[in-house]
């Protein structure tokens, strides 16, 4: 009998792992589908991120060698090619003005598409929706963010060490949606 369990359980263990593998990615993931190129956007500072010291531009910097170090191709501003945006949102909050202040930062990554709403079915006649031109429209299809509180002094050491890990999610699931092996 003891036997009996033994073989269910480890059966039922492994049927869960297998399924989980064969699992079908997250429609963030299979959006970065044929994603061969990026262009990476670097949103402004609010005025008091700006008296840090820290600047968008090291931001801009630092995405795209690690999308690059990655196998992403980062489109040049002036470029003109068709390609997602890589957005980055620095969000801040000082806590006070000395060296030694928290600072709670939230730091966002998005990748925008251009994209066309697919219809299903009729729509219920309580929901009326206007018509109009079906033109695509740029949507988030991949997002990831992660919030700190930090000291003023460590700001910049602690962004860029978010923003790598972010860019490294990304490259991750980029692997996954094409087929690559990602690196764990």
């Amino acid at each position: 009998m003891r036997k009996f369990f033994g073989v269910i359980l480890v059966a039922v263990v492994t049927f869960s792992f297998a399924k989980g593998a064969l699992a079908e990615p997250s429609s963030a993931i299979r959006s970065l589908t044929g994603v061969t190129a990026v262009r990476v956007v670097v949103e402004d500072f609010n005025a008091a991120m700006q008296q840090t010291g820290l600047q968008k531009e090291q931001l801009y910097a630092l995405a795209s060698e690690t999308l690059n170090k990655n196998g992403i191709r980062v489109v040049q501003p002036g470029e003109v090619e068709r390609v997602p945006l890589v957005y980055i949102r620095l969000s801040s909050v000082m806590g006070g003005e000395g060296d030694g202040a928290p600072v709670g930062l939230y730091l966002n990554m998005q990748v925008r598409q251009m994209a066309m709403l697919e219809k299903k079915g009729e729509t219920p006649a309580k929901q009326p929706i206007a018509i109009a031109e079906e033109k695509p429209v740029l949507v988030s299809t991949w997002e990831n963010g992660t919030m700190a509180m930090v000291g003023r002094q460590e700001i910049g050491f602690y962004v860029r060490t978010i923003l790598t890990n972010l860019v490294a999610d990304f490259a991750h699931d980029h692997k996954e949606a094409n087929g690559a092996q990602p690196q764990s």
